[in-house]
């Protein structure tokens, strides 16, 4: 995958942990939600540093990839706890659906090659 094309998912994902934020801090989530959402827009944002200055070459690529796992993990958390919520607001499960459908869409386009 490009560098550039790498940049613009990552951005994509970044903004889509923007707009999951945005709906759990308006929502009455639970915690572990909350906490998860917290966690995946700031590894996101971090993801985007590293890819706005990244040293080209393959450890600046390795380096991306591995954000992007990490982000994945903690997508699937934050996917888990509105699942054991129940009755979570639907913008902020949208939300956190999309962020997590662009985490894994990357991952597969990363290992495919």
């Amino acid at each position: 995958m490009q560098a550039d094309q790498l940049k613009e998912r990552i951005n994509r994902i970044e903004e889509c942990a923007d707009e999951a934020k945005r709906a759990v801090q308006a929502g009455s989530v639970p915690e572990p939600l909350r906490q998860a959402v917290d966690q995946l827009h700031q590894q996101a944002r971090q993801a985007k540093q590293q890819a706005g200055g990244q040293q080209q070459g393959q450890q600046g690529q390795q380096g991306l990839e591995q954000a992007v796992v990490q982000m994945e993990q903690t997508g699937d958390r934050a996917m888990q706890a509105c699942r054991s919520a129940g009755n979570v607001d639907p913008q902020a499960q949208q939300a956190v659906q999309r962020a997590h459908d662009e985490i894994s869409s990357l991952k597969k386009q990363i290992q495919m090659g």
